[in-house]
């Protein structure tokens, strides 16, 4: 095996940006100092890599020594972390209506909710239920 080092095409700024987001998320759930295999740098490293390259969580957690179920959590905070930090849609909205626009582009997938898709099955009945016999036929 070869061993080599790699450049992630990112700010500097926005590494130490989601470290100290980190950072604060792990002193609000008391996380103890030294406790994590990454320190929060190079978690942040780990999550942008991920971001920027869809670097496979496989190759994360190689390239970062630590299990695949950490690396994943891992992942999943730096995720977290960085949603928390965007505006809700009512925020956006507001946000946009202050700034003047008179129409803003939601950039998302639209999910119907009133009624059930086109490729939705309805559950076939039991066959043990159902009437015996011939069905009558309307003519």
């Amino acid at each position: 095996m070869i061993a080599y080092r790699a450049t992630v095409d990112v700010p500097g700024e926005l590494a130490q940006f989601v470290a100290m987001l980190l950072l604060a998320e792990r002193h609000r759930r008391g996380t103890p100092r030294g406790s994590r295999a990454l320190t929060c740098f190079w978690e942040a490293v780990l999550g942008l890599r991920w971001f920027r390259d869809r670097t496979a969580p496989d190759a994360l957690a190689r390239d970062h020594g630590v299990s695949r179920a950490t690396a994943y959590r891992y992942l999943d905070e730096v995720t977290e972390v960085l949603a928390a930090q965007a505006p809700d849609l009512h925020e956006a909205l507001e946000r946009a209506a202050g700034e003047g626009f008179s129409h803003v582009i939601l950039d998302g997938k639209i999910i119907p909710a009133d009624h059930p898709s086109p490729h939705h099955r309805q559950p076939q009945q039991d066959r043990r239920h159902r009437p015996r016999g011939p069905r009558p036929h309307p003519f």
